[in-house]
């Protein structure tokens, strides 16, 4: 594991959790695409997390949220944490692209978009915490020559 960073479930936190990932992943050299793909993950979970994960299940209670970073050859992991309410993103419908945006409810377009940048995606229940685990496919030195 390359670091863990835990704030408070706050919308003002989210960008605190973002500027710390962004100066990890620079100082280990990863590229700016990849980087921009943890900024989105990273705001789709933790917005989601804090507006309906809360204790009570409708955003109502104050949780932490994790994030732990790995890299292991040519894979970026990202483990998301939270001690909200029961979710798991990977069982929602995607969402129909090919209807009128008018006619298309609000919300699920950042999950479809989270599934369709990852390479892996795992969630499990443990311990009362739901836990997301989001692998990228990352430029190594071997697979740029």
């Amino acid at each position: 594991m390359l670091i863990r960073l835990i704030v408070p479930g706050e919308h003002a936190r989210v960008e605190d959790l973002n500027t710390s990932l962004e100066a990890v992943l620079t100082r280990h050299g990863i590229d700016a695409g990849v980087r921009g793909d943890v900024r989105l993950i990273v705001e789709e979970l933790a917005s989601n997390a804090i507006a309906y994960g809360g204790v009570d299940g409708n955003g109502m209670g104050q949780h932490e949220l994790s994030v732990n970073i790995a890299i292991a050859g040519d894979l970026l992991t990202l483990e998301f944490r939270d001690e909200g309410a029961p979710f798991d993103p990977l069982s929602t419908a995607p969402p129909n692209l090919e209807a009128d945006i008018m006619d298309r409810p609000i919300g699920g377009l950042g999950l479809y978009l989270i599934r369709q940048i990852a390479e892996e995606t795992h969630y499990r229940r443990i311990d009362d915490a739901n836990l997301l685990r989001v692998c990228l496919r990352i430029a190594t030195p071997e697979t740029l020559s």
